[in-house]
């Protein structure tokens, strides 16, 4: 039997307007509050299945994803998956091919709505939080293109501003937000970055008279 809270708004809705999960609803309200996709992006999807940010994704952009996840993941017509665990440190090396054969040369945009299991409790799931969604920045780091942005979620903690200050630097804009979807017990924040700004601009920039 499904648990009460499985049964609330937002879960009825997915399943009346067909999305795979409440997380699309999630995503509509971050695309609503900072345009964070476009049509024509090239995405690379952190934390996909089941499948509801996706749909998303492929509705706004019309092309081709990559998605991730531990977990698998239903087929869905125009998305590329891959079952791996993101800490691995070939991980980007499994992405390249993928990559290679859709001919993007980087990603327009990184989302992750990826969370690691939940112990109940608050600081240790605020902690590795934290170090998921710094892992997928040094993923981003490497395959985001220029100007592109990141979404990650995070249980909000001691550590969220630390993150944010870690990474707004290769950033023109950060910002930390929450939406309607999310469970009203849930501490979970969505961090947004925009304006990726490469190694090689920041040392321009840093050279300027």
């Amino acid at each position: 039997m499904a648990s009460p809270d499985r049964k609330d708004y937002y879960y009825r809705k997915a399943k009346q307007q067909n999305y795979r999960s409440r997380a699309a609803f999630k995503l509509m309200e971050l695309q609503t509050k900072a345009s964070i996709l476009k049509y024509g992006d090239t995405s690379l999807e952190i934390g996909s299945s089941p499948g509801g940010w996706t749909q998303i994704i492929r509705s706004i952009t019309e092309r081709p994803v990559i998605s991730i996840d531990i977990n698998d993941m239903e087929p869905m017509e125009g998305v590329t998956f891959i079952r791996a665990n993101i800490s691995s440190p070939s991980i980007i090396e499994r992405i390249k091919p993928y990559m290679e054969k859709l001919h993007i040369d980087k990603f327009s945009v990184v989302l992750s709505d990826a969370m690691s299991r939940t112990s109940g409790k608050r600081d240790i799931d605020h902690s590795s939080s934290y170090l998921l969604c710094k892992r997928v920045m040094e993923i981003s780091m490497d395959l985001l293109a220029e100007g592109g942005s990141v979404v990650v979620k995070q249980f909000q903690g001691d550590l969220t501003v630390q993150f944010v200050n870690e990474w707004s630097s290769r950033f023109r804009n950060s910002r930390i937000t929450t939406v309607a979807a999310s469970r009203e017990s849930s501490s979970e924040v969505y961090i947004i970055f925009k304006g990726y700004i490469s190694e090689h601009e920041t040392d321009q920039f840093s050279q300027s008279p």
